[in-house]
């Protein structure tokens, strides 16, 4: 167990510190313990945050937030809740919809070899219960625990995305950005930034250590490009994306590519898990994601998964499916295969990629590469922060102390690492 001094305040990543995936960052600020996310990595052999660590600092929590539904900080939830069950889960209406979905998924593809097994089915009791403890509160909400409170900010990202404010003290502050984004998407605004200076800024760093600059009108126009250049040549295109915000915009930006006219009309099927999500965004922003060029791919009785995908090629010009990262055994790993061999075909990459995943060896490993005949291009639709927006935040913001979390870095100057004790 942690002691430590009622006036003390403290952060430890538990996870998510010098890493991207499996976030959770351990706050005692104002005499209060405040988890910040619990989410999972994409290695198999150690998926979660440390709560062994966790629970010794912190045998009991007052608060667990999370900041967003992807599984990188949301997909172990279930498993924190039930260390502490009488702990209270706050988070956006937003995510609250989306976030049971994407653990549900997470589970069932962590339980794929093993189907119906009883830890599986634990699993799903204990996101049940989890899901009960949720407090969903709105943007600006003041959630009050006794002298301290915290406060939801829109931070861009993907739709219900917060990051967090904790008010403590007679003036202390801290801004916890979660993943963040200053700009606008079709599916939602850009971050919104508070007016206080943060005692306190812990920054995501996804692509801080990086030079590159992103251009979203640039991307865009490179996207549509590729997209008119393979249909023109009678190929079949394979998008991968994050079923969760990636996917919506994909569709959304095909759906505008086409009426502008700048891609010729296409019939665009939406496979895997963006399916289901992308129907839960449309009810959330009351808008069609869904129309006559954009549909669902369907479903074939009595087909294999690989011969529904053949099908779903031959009927469709354009797949958009999941997981972004073709991670061996999803359905856009599957369609990548029926592809690879068809040099009038195209892949076309639009996000960030761990070292883990096949679609990462596909653009690094040439033995890989060499194996597919297909095009292979990457237009990047960062929903994180790049370096130049994460220092526009530290310049709005002036905070007193700044650590970057959420990040592979190249200089541990301010940079804070899991285990680590930070004091503010």
């Amino acid at each position: 167990m942690l002691n430590f001094l009622p006036m003390e305040n403290l952060l430890v990543p538990i996870g998510g510190g010098n890493e991207i995936g499996a976030s959770a960052y351990l706050y005692l600020v104002g005499g209060k313990r405040i988890l910040v996310d619990s989410g999972i990595r994409f290695n198999p052999e150690d998926p979660y945050p440390d709560f062994s660590l966790l629970k010794s600092l912190s045998p009991e929590l007052d608060a667990i937030v999370i900041t967003h539904a992807h599984v990188d900080h949301c997909g172990s939830v279930h498993l924190l809740s039930s260390l502490y069950p009488e702990t209270p889960i706050y988070t956006t209406h937003e995510t609250a919809q989306l976030l049971s979905l994407m653990v549900e998924d997470a589970i069932k593809v962590r339980y794929i070899r093993n189907r119906n097994s009883p830890d599986e089915w634990r699993e799903y009791r204990l996101l049940d219960e989890a899901l009960s403890r949720l407090e969903r509160r709105d943007f600006y909400d003041r959630i009050v625990l006794g002298d301290v409170e915290i406060v939801f900010y829109p931070a861009g990202h993907i739709l219900g995305a917060a990051s967090v404010g904790i008010f403590y003290g007679d003036s202390g502050f801290v801004y916890h950005t979660g993943d963040i984004s200053l700009t606008p998407q079709l599916t939602t605004g850009g971050a919104e930034l508070p007016s206080e200076k943060p005692t306190l800024l812990v920054s995501e760093s996804t692509y801080y250590y990086s030079d590159r600059k992103f251009s979203r009108e640039e991307a865009i126009e490179e996207f549509y490009s590729t997209v008119k250049e393979t249909v023109e040549r009678k190929g079949k295109i394979l998008i991968p994306v994050f079923a969760l915000g990636r996917a919506q915009e994909i569709m959304l930006l095909l759906s505008q590519g086409m009426r502008e006219g700048k891609i010729p009309p296409l019939t665009v099927y939406v496979d895997g898990l963006a399916k289901e999500v992308s129907v839960i965004y449309e009810n959330l922003l009351e808008r069609e994601l869904f129309n006559f060029y954009v549909q669902p791919a369907p479903r074939y009785e009595g087909l294999s998964f690989e011969e529904a995908c053949m099908e779903n090629l031959r009927e469709a010009d354009c797949i958009v499916s999941t997981s972004g990262m073709l991670m061996e055994g999803t359905p856009s790993f599957v369609y990548a295969q029926l592809l690879s061999k068809r040099s009038s075909a195209a892949i076309i990459f639009s996000g960030y990629m761990v070292e883990e995943s096949f679609g990462y060896r596909l653009l690094h490993d040439r033995n890989v590469l060499r194996s597919f005949r297909c095009r292979i291009e990457r237009h990047h639709f960062s929903a994180h922060a790049d370096k130049g927006e994460i220092e526009t935040i530290v310049e709005r913001l002036s905070p007193e102390k700044t650590v970057f979390v959420h990040g592979y870095p190249n200089s541990l100057k301010q940079h804070g690492l899991n285990r680590e004790v930070i004091r503010f």
